[in-house]
């Protein structure tokens, strides 16, 4: 588990590392499923971003006796809107983001016919993602290429807002019984640690709990992974580990989380991926609106046969 370690502390963009002091013994961990309770029973939303990786490294290549890895970085920025259930509505925007140095390899390897390459390039572009009423309407030219003129916004389908929101960020924590099962086997929990960079006073004393869990075991907890895989991980899937961290503040609200996996191999280098959402902000209840009717064709699927790739399921199965 160590690579994981390493993994899913570089996506926690090293806040833990720069909270991890001694802890009191005294110190009592707020209650975090009950923030997060009160939270979807106000039906607050939440402004958020989302910073994720991923390494690929079948798709590496060499040149000049020096490794040119194959990495992306998943981003995303926009609103959750949440009600006593969880997620129940959802506005982002997505792109792919390849490092200078690594966006001539993925375009190579598009030249070349390769086709998931050829989506992650377009996904570089922003996409528009929304999710309300159960309808999945997605705008950006992958999925919008094959769409009539005048029509702007492709409708995917339909499926809750919750698999819509975490597609690249496997774990749902406003899912109460997923977040309270996380807990209940957290591997390591703190709580009291000084941040004198908080904006409010719940946000100068914070914790964490971290873990892991398999796949498999995820597919059973949790009705929104269900939906993003579509059927149970194979073999070669259910039994790796997802490592991941929830850091929240003085009265258990969580500002931070994450989670991260890695595919060992004897034979390379270990691929791996993963994401960390980041609250901005808490708030009352907002609107997301859903496209005009007009705009909206439909679409199952991106213009001359390429692959989605959007969902962290479709990148682990890439790394196999």
């Amino acid at each position: 588990m160590r690579r994981l370690s390493v993994l899913l502390s570089a996506l926690l963009i090293g806040l833990a590392a720069a909270l991890a002091r001694p802890v009191p013994a005294e110190a009592a961990i707020p209650d975090v499923v009950r923030a997060v309770q009160q939270q979807l029973v106000k039906g607050a939303s939440i402004k958020f971003t989302q910073y994720g990786t991923v390494t690929l490294n079948g798709r590496n290549r060499s040149a000049n006796n020096m490794a040119r890895v194959f990495r992306f970085n998943p981003v995303q920025d926009g609103r959750l809107q949440l009600g006593r259930n969880g997620v129940t509505a959802v506005g982002l925007t997505r792109r792919v983001d390849f490092d200078r140095e690594n966006l001539p390899l993925a375009k190579e390897h598009a030249a070349e016919g390769d086709l998931v390459a050829k989506s992650l390039v377009i996904q570089t572009q922003s996409h528009r993602w929304v999710n309300t009423g159960g309808w999945f309407y997605n705008t950006g030219r992958l999925w919008t290429a094959g769409l009539p003129e005048g029509k702007t916004w492709a409708r995917r389908g339909k499926g809750t807002p919750a698999a819509t929101a975490f597609r690249d960020q496997v774990i749902n924590i406003f899912e109460i019984g997923t977040l309270k099962a996380l807990i209940a086997d957290a591997d390591e929990r703190k709580f009291g640690l000084p941040n004198p960079a908080g904006k409010t006073p719940a946000m100068r004393k914070t914790g964490w709990y971290s873990g892991s869990i398999t796949f498999g075991e995820l597919y059973d907890l949790s009705p929104t992974f269900r939906e993003v895989a579509g059927k149970r991980p194979d073999t070669s899937i259910a039994n790796r580990a997802i490592g991941w961290r929830i850091i929240f503040d003085a009265n258990g609200l969580p500002f931070q989380f994450g989670s991260g996996w890695s595919v060992e191999d004897k034979r390379k280098s270990a691929d791996g991926g993963g994401a960390t959402i980041k609250v901005v902000s808490w708030g009352p209840a907002t609107t997301i609106a859903r496209p005009k009717p007009a705009q909206v064709g439909v679409v199952r699927a991106p213009a001359g046969g390429l692959p989605a790739f959007d969902n962290m399921v479709e990148m682990i199965k890439a790394a196999l």
